[in-house]
């Protein structure tokens, strides 16, 4: 019986001698590929930033805070993600480390669809009405007449006195850019609309009527007959059934 114990804690004890030099094992080997994580053959030689139009491959990599020469280790997808999207500009993010020495950022971007005059700024919003970005300058936008800002921040949709008329608004501009077409300026008083192709070239129309128009590719029809002319003066003038004639100006 005594000889059933001995041997029960000469196992005990063989097997804890075990486990001790696996664990000492492991932390060697960790400490081997840290230092061979770190040697100069993983180091960051090259960042492609793809995907992007508007904003630059310097500013996409100096947002996303990996330097050249660190470890590529050390660069760690989500931290970087977060970092880039800090610029309201872009929608989203796909960070991946190409071993042994590259990262590739691959962007998506959200674009400014319009902007509000607010005091001597310009509020830029996405088609959802969210604030980008409060602008010194304005921007390739289509600019809304006639509104009242009565608050805008970052990352938060602008508040306005006149909601219906933006709601109107960013509806327009959504099914402009459906249908490959552009309004430098919108400007909505009750169930009119003036729509800026160019600062002088103007359609003129009931808002269902001109909603209808864009979306059957009359007007689209009409402003590329005018495109193809080089005329951009005048004005369109949008009944209803579809139907647009065009002006020029005198």
């Amino acid at each position: 019986m005594t000889e059933t114990r001995v041997e029960k804690h000469k196992i005990r004890k063989h097997k804890k001698k075990r486990y001790l030099l696996k664990f000492v094992i492991f932390l060697a080997l960790c400490a081997v590929a840290a230092v061979v994580m770190h040697t100069p053959y993983f180091n960051v030689a090259g960042i492609a930033v793809m995907g992007n139009e508007e904003i630059t491959d310097e500013e996409v990599v100096k947002l996303s805070g990996i330097e050249l020469g660190e470890s590529i280790f050390d660069v760690h997808p989500i931290l970087v993600k977060r970092k880039i999207k800090e610029n309201l500009y872009i929608n989203t993010v796909k960070v991946q480390r190409h071993l042994p020495k590259e990262v590739i950022i691959t962007i998506t971007e959200k674009t400014a669809m319009a902007q509000v005059k607010m005091g001597d700024r310009y509020v830029v919003m996405d088609i959802d009405g969210t604030v980008i970005e409060l602008a010194k300058e304005s921007k390739k936008a289509t600019l809304i007449e006639n509104l009242t800002v009565e608050s805008a921040a970052r990352k938060e949709k602008v508040v306005v006195k006149e909601s219906e008329v933006l709601e109107k608004a960013l509806a327009l501009i959504t099914a402009t850019q459906e249908n490959d077409l552009y309004f430098k300026k919108i400007n909505i008083d009750g169930k009119n609309v003036d729509a800026y192709i160019y600062d002088k070239l103007v359609c003129k129309g009931k808002y269902n009527d001109l909603m209808s128009c864009i979306e059957t590719g009359t007007l689209k029809s009409v402003v590329y007959d005018l495109y193809q002319k080089d005329q951009e003066k005048g004005t369109i003038t949008v009944s209803s059934n579809n139907y647009c004639f065009f002006t020029p100006n005198q």
